[in-house]
């Protein structure tokens, strides 16, 4: 029964990690979001805007969707396989 547990544990975490890779792969913040935008937001953080601090905004817009984004779709992942586990029960001897 341990292992049962850890096992879903293990495989939760590993369906976590392939859906923000996946949707990391998808976004790309600098489709909507501007150079003067990038500009300004470095400027507002840092205080001036150069080569190293020119990309925060992309960096965290891209991070932040990433991360919400798998985090919806775990949630309707997991929704969806216990609707379907409480539709087609398994049988104990299988």
């Amino acid at each position: 029964m341990v292992i049962t547990g850890l096992l879903r544990g293990a495989a939760k975490t590993l369906l976590f990690i392939v859906l923000l890779f996946i949707i990391g792969r998808l976004i790309n913040s600098s489709a909507f979001i501007t150079p003067d935008t990038a500009i300004a937001f470095a400027v507002w953080l840092h205080g001036s805007a150069n080569q190293e601090n020119y990309d925060d905004l992309w960096f965290f817009a891209d991070v932040s969707l990433s991360l919400i984004s798998a985090i919806i779709a775990y949630n309707v992942v997991i929704t969806v396989v216990r609707k379907v586990m409480d539709r087609f029960p398994m049988k104990a001897g299988s």
